[in-house]
């Protein structure tokens, strides 16, 4: 953690050194069932591209995908669990009755239960960078049965038993996956190789392991290669898997998320004070907290060798959201969640947010716009926090004109852009108009960082133009606010951009200067929907860049109502039960995760709004104290 070891209002920036992952344990429903190693491409159980994740499979599937250069990869179902009579091996496996999954920030467990009160319990724990997998498989009361192991592989792979490595090797269009089977003896789960093989079809395999009336241990190492890489890499990697007891390979992973974890900065309070905790302990609270922490330290990815082109790590939208809508060289990386992302991993691991931020900020074309789909800027902002947290002018000053080209190109282009068929050049989006001008005054900050007094001149000029235009473009209806202005025709709505998010018109809040009119008019709005006794405090839409300004306006403004609204949503963000994209209701009724899931913005909401709730506020770049309006003598 960059963070000196001190206190900050009730954040203890040098964490908490007795956290530990085993105690942060999740057996919630809806299953938490995303987990990654940081820093890889893959991941576990990732979302399907309706961006649902489904529960655990009465198959008990290993479920794996990522990215390969700039496509993602899907591998579902590599190994699917079931029980066989040991006289009838041919026979269609049984399936588990029931199911679960825990998780902790380095391994997830799952077990299944069968006919006549057998049980498979076992996890899935990646061993590094490299996706080194191992899942383990651990039987109770299957004297007469067979642990039956299969699998369908892609149409378009190859699949083969490699008899000199003991290996069933897999090849992609643009990868190569081993799997080595062994048993696993004693406490410390070492390998033995096992003398079964697999049966192996055409595209589907088959392997049969004995049981007996005690507990049995089996073992399946996986290794990842990309195509360049070659297969002999994924059946090394498969091997690594054994190159030590399980049990210490579990450690060691265990180490490193504990390692990173006891260096979160620690909250000291973790009490909803003012609102209806709907059932979220204190307990509950801090364990959310911890992992939306893990939830990002996770969500990194490496330098993909295969990606010349992209020569920098990602912060990607949340690896297992299998997002893929960024800029055509780094489609893992979003412009906005993955920009609020690495503010927040620059404060553990500012190198590697610095790089990643080089990468995107290096995408920005000659015109200033970022590729892939066109969101709001929080780009400047995320520099001067990288600053805050790494003082490098020499990076400073290397990424300032792509920040400028990107800044003057959107102050035209206030608006969504997606290719996959919206881009409507007379429309002007609020949210977009008020996320620009947070963003000049950074530009500001960091052209007098670079010795740039006409250019932070320059930023300083324009705000005053553009909040001009905001009160014309959606403040100029006496009867309502608005959150799109169409300037061809002045319609404040179209006929695919007429959706009622009052959150969105609210963040004009976190604007410094509004005029006494502007200000009353957007309380109001707050007011007619503010209600912390329901979901979702009220609104029917929240989502966290939009958060955060509306608490930094309530906060400015002193409206003592803040402190409600910052614990309504960090309720609730535990209450939808998934890392997602936003929060939804209907009339504060059936809350729940929605958008793209997972996602960086609700663990990203939690960790903020939690030190927000502790008296620290960060968008300066460093943790600083701030009481809430509601606190202050």
């Amino acid at each position: 953690m960059h963070l000196s070891a001190k206190s900050v209002g009730g954040l203890n920036l040098g964490g908490d050194k007795n956290v530990n992952s085993d105690k942060l344990a999740s057996r919630d429903q809806p299953e938490r069932r995303w987990l990654s190693y940081p820093g890889g491409r893959l991941c576990l159980n990732p979302a399907d591209t309706n961006f649902i994740i489904a529960p655990t499979p009465a198959d008990l599937a290993l479920d794996l995908g990522g990215y390969v250069g700039t496509a993602v990869v899907r591998l579902p179902k590599i190994a699917c669990v079931g029980l066989v009579d040991a006289a009838k091996p041919d026979f269609a496996p049984e399936l588990a009755a029931s199911c679960r999954t825990t998780w902790y920030p380095y391994q997830l467990e799952f077990i299944g239960h069968y006919a006549q009160g057998v049980q498979v319990k076992g996890g899935d724990t990646f061993l590094n960078q490299a996706d080194v997998l191992v899942r383990t498989l651990e039987v109770k009361g299957g004297k007469g049965r067979a642990l039956c192991l299969t699998a369908t592989v892609d149409p378009t792979a190859q699949l083969n038993w490699d008899e000199a490595s003991q290996s069933l090797l897999v090849k992609g269009s643009n990868y190569f996956y081993a799997l080595r089977f062994v048993e696993l003896n004693g406490p410390a789960m070492k390998a033995k190789a096992i003398a079964a093989k697999p049966v192996v079809t055409r595209g589907s395999w088959r392997l049969l392991l004995p049981l007996n009336s005690g507990t049995v241990r089996y073992g399946i190492g996986f290794g990842f290669a990309t195509a360049p890489e070659g297969a002999e890499l994924a059946v090394a990697r498969a091997k690594q898997a054994f190159q030590q007891s399980v049990k210490a390979s579990l450690g060691k992973v265990k180490s490193v998320m504990d390692g990173f974890l006891c260096k979160v900065p620690a909250p000291k309070n973790w009490d909803l004070k003012t609102v209806n905790a709907f059932g979220v302990t204190p307990e509950k609270y801090r364990q959310t907290y911890y992992m939306a922490w893990a939830f990002l330290y996770q969500s990194t990815i490496n330098v993909l060798p295969e990606n010349p082109e992209f020569p920098y790590p990602q912060m990607s939208l949340g690896k297992g959201a299998l997002w893929d809508g960024g800029e055509r060289t780094s489609p893992a990386t979003c412009g906005w969640e993955s920009f609020l992302g690495i503010q927040w991993l620059s404060f553990f691991d500012p190198e590697t947010a610095w790089r990643a931020y080089q990468g995107i900020m290096s995408r920005v074309d000659g015109q200033g716009r970022l590729g892939g789909e066109s969101l709001p800027s929080r780009k400047a902002q995320t520099a001067w926090v990288l600053f805050q947290q790494k003082a490098d002018t020499n990076r400073l000053a290397e990424v300032y004109p792509a920040i400028k080209r990107y800044l003057l190109w959107r102050e035209q282009n206030p608006r969504w852009i997606w290719s996959g068929g919206h881009d409507m050049a007379d429309e002007k989006d609020l949210e977009f108009v008020v996320s620009w001008i947070f963003d000049i005054e950074y530009a500001a900050r960091i052209a007098d960082a670079l010795g740039q007094p006409d250019e932070s001149a320059f930023w300083r000029s324009k705000t005053q133009p553009m909040m001009a235009k905001l009160n014309q473009w959606f403040f100029g209806d006496p009867k309502e606010l608005h959150q799109y202005y169409f300037t061809k025709t002045g319609a404040y709505t179209t006929g695919n951009r007429n959706e009622v998010r009052p959150i969105m018109i609210l963040t004009a809040l976190g604007l410094p200067g509004l005029s006494p009119a502007m200000q009353a008019r957007l309380v109001k709005v707050f007011a007619e929907n503010h209600k912390p006794e329901l979901g979702g405090d009220g609104f029917n839409y929240l989502k966290y860049p939009d958060n955060d300004f509306v608490a930094y306006g309530l906060m400015d403004y002193k409206i003592p109502e803040a402190r409600a609204f910052i614990e309504a949503v960090v309720r609730d963000c535990i209450r939808g039960g998934e890392f997602a994209e936003t929060i939804e209701s209907e009339n504060g009724q059936n809350l729940r995760a929605g958008g793209v899931m997972p996602s960086l913005f609700n663990p990203m909401n939690l960790i903020e709004f939690t030190w927000l709730l502790n008296g620290v506020r960060y968008d300066s770049g460093q943790p600083v104290a701030c009481p809430l309006p509601a606190t202050q003598p």
